[in-house]
């Protein structure tokens, strides 16, 4: 009888440790989604990496829609992480590899860069 109750006291602790980690792992997965925004069919990264304002050509628009912070934006002038309204711009020899805009926030310019697929897909 006691070894039953054993068995039965490691087989239920064993079963929630691996319950844990399971829902750690997802949980963790899930909140590693960087910022992004979509513009002109292209998803960027969002750097937080400011730059002088002599690196903006023009403006391309605004964020018009932000989107849950765990999606990857499907749509031009989306973004999880910019607030609606957020002025984005062109920046000088932002279409050189790899691509990327400004955008302005508390009156700073910052970088966005393309998202790039590293897959090795056909090598």
């Amino acid at each position: 009888m006691k070894n039953k109750k054993k068995i039965w006291i490691i087989g239920t602790t064993i079963l929630i440790i691996a319950l844990l980690i399971t829902y750690d792992k997802v949980y963790e997965s899930k909140h590693n989604l960087v910022e992004m925004l979509k513009i002109q069919d292209t998803v960027y990264v969002v750097t937080g990496e400011p730059v002088e304002e002599s690196q903006v050509v023009r403006k391309l628009g605004e964020i018009n829609k932000k989107i849950n912070r765990y999606q990857i934006p499907d749509n031009n002038f989306e973004s999880n992480s910019l607030n609606e309204g957020t002025p984005i711009y062109e920046r000088k020899n932002g279409d050189k590899f790899p691509k990327s805009v400004l955008y302005k926030r508390e009156g700073g310019f910052y970088i966005a860069t393309e998202a790039v697929n590293r897959s090795n897909k056909g090598n």
